[in-house]
């Protein structure tokens, strides 16, 4: 029998956050990954619509990017 607390907090632990963007003092979007499955966290005290600056999309985009690749990866080593 497993432990599950135990096996929950392993699975805590495999999560890798890609990126923490802060978009203004009070807003910020982070990207989580775990194994195949990517996490956009939207936290902010009001509301969940922003406009983002270029550097700020671009950052955005490059977790994305991270994110799925090592999807990707894991899917591929997954099969095998």
């Amino acid at each position: 029998m497993t432990n599950e607390p135990d096996d929950l907090i392993g699975r805590i632990a495999e999560i890798e956050l890609i990126a923490e963007i802060e978009l203004n003092e009070s807003a910020a979007i982070c990207v989580e990954q775990m194994d195949d499955e990517i996490t956009l966290v939207i936290a902010s005290i009001v509301g969940v619509h922003f406009q983002v600056t270029v550097e700020q999309a671009l950052e955005l985009s490059r977790a994305l990017a991270v994110a799925a690749e090592n999807a990707e990866k894991f899917r591929k080593s997954a099969k095998t």
